[in-house]
């Protein structure tokens, strides 16, 4: 059996992120990705720098002291801190941890992450100056 009615058919426009201070935020934090995307070809482009022998090392730290791409790359350090903070904020969320039949609250979960971050970063910055 056949309808001659049309189905309906909701309309979605194009900014219907921008009506909601949630959605807003959630585009700009996914956006960082974007971001990521630059950071992870500036770090390929040092690799192949590396490889590269001493001249391309050094056109290669030359590339890094212009300062648009210095302006990009703090950029950049900033949306990772951002993204960094709302995905250990929302962690917690993402698994209940028990203990003695009580959920752990979120905080030290959290403060766990951060604590575990600085602790790689310490040591890979350690690593970094030894060699």
């Amino acid at each position: 059996m056949t309808t001659k009615r049309k189905p309906y058919v909701r309309e979605m426009k194009g900014d219907w992120w921008q009506k909601l201070g949630f959605y807003r935020f959630y585009i700009m934090r996914e956006s960082t990705s974007v971001l990521q995307v630059w950071f992870s070809l500036l770090v390929l482009y040092g690799v192949f720098a590396l490889k590269g022998g001493p001249e391309s090392w050094a056109g290669f730290v030359g590339f890094l002291h212009n300062p648009i791409i210095l302006i990009i790359n703090i950029i950049t350090l900033a949306a990772t801190l951002l993204h960094t903070t709302t995905w250990f904020k929302l962690a917690p969320k993402a698994v209940a941890i028990i203990v003695k039949d009580k959920k752990m609250p979120d905080e030290p979960i959290v403060k766990g992450f951060w604590a575990l971050t600085i602790i790689v970063t310490a040591a890979i910055l350690a690593i970094a100056l030894l060699f």
